[in-house]
């Protein structure tokens, strides 16, 4: 669902208008136009030269597509800003082929297998690229058409070209068991400084007892972040290791500022300078 979960389920797209039909999608390649939101967008309607999707006035409508206009040229897929068109063809008995926006390096090949993923991010299917259109209209989104196999044409709507972004539990890239191997302690806690779970660890069994106390070992918080990504995982760690609840071990001091400010913060401020503020004892 989309306003719980921020993607579309199946149910909500065949319930929207920029939906063509199954009958149709079953008989030839269409877009679909998985649009729920009345914003003021209509991109997809001036793209397509066939007058086959219509936005009208207001400009908050949703899109409607007409199946009988759509000959699934492709040209209101890469002008989408919200990359909702897809082309979607399950005429084929064998496969189904679908063609989706897409905005990363590197661009995969013709003839490359790639990993099919849902509307939620996660993997679902292995899938074979048949065309990759990148031109200058396009604006630097490439237009790229997979084949899936039979039932996945409107259940792939992203591909990865090597296994990373995506949303599933089990990357399909590493090997079975080699997430085994991976050794929690020897993780970073602290990018900025990097260190490792077994260092806070070692310093917190060496009589560190708060957060700072971490800090003043190993230095932790103290890069650009200053301790925002890493305060609260030291807290835990420091937690488990002496047998208490988080909320019993001693916050960090906070480094000011506790957020940035812009520049535009300080010349807001109604002040009146005075001769003595430039004055210095030097």
């Amino acid at each position: 669902m989309l306003a719980r979960d921020g993607f579309l389920d199946i149910e909500e797209v065949v319930n929207i208008p920029g939906f063509p039909g199954t009958e149709t999608l079953n008989n030839k390649k269409c877009v679909v136009i998985e649009c729920k939101q009345n914003i003021p967008c209509n991109p997809c309607e001036s793209a397509c030269p066939h007058q086959a999707i219509t936005v009208g006035n207001p400009i908050t409508n949703l899109p409607v597509v007409d199946p009988e206009k759509c000959i699934g040229c492709g040209l209101c897929v890469a002008q989408c800003p919200g990359q909702a068109c897809f082309l979607v063809d399950m005429s084929q008995k064998e496969y189904d082929t679908v063609t989706i926006p897409y905005e990363y390096y590197p661009l995969p090949q013709k003839g490359q297998d790639v990993y099919g993923l849902g509307r939620d991010g996660k993997y679902l299917v292995k899938a074979e690229v048949l065309r990759v259109i990148m031109t200058k209209v396009n604006d630097r989104t490439a237009v790229i058409e997979v084949k899936v196999p039979k039932g996945y044409g409107m259940k792939v709507r992203n591909i990865s070209v090597d296994g990373k972004r995506i949303a599933s539990e089990e990357d399909p890239v590493l090997e079975k068991g080699m997430l085994d191997n991976i050794d929690d302690n020897e993780m970073y806690v602290c990018r900025c400084e990097e260190i490792t779970k077994a260092e806070v660890i070692a310093a917190v069994r060496a009589g560190a007892t708060s957060v700072n106390e971490v800090k003043r070992l190993l230095r932790t918080g103290m890069g650009l972040c200053q301790g925002r990504n890493c305060a609260k995982t030291i807290e835990r760690i420091i937690a488990a290791e002496l047998g208490v609840s988080p909320a019993k071990v001693p916050q960090a001091t906070k480094r000011g500022p506790v957020r940035p400010i812009k520049l535009t913060g300080y010349t807001s401020l109604d002040i009146e300078a005075q001769e003595e503020m430039f004055e210095h004892d030097w």
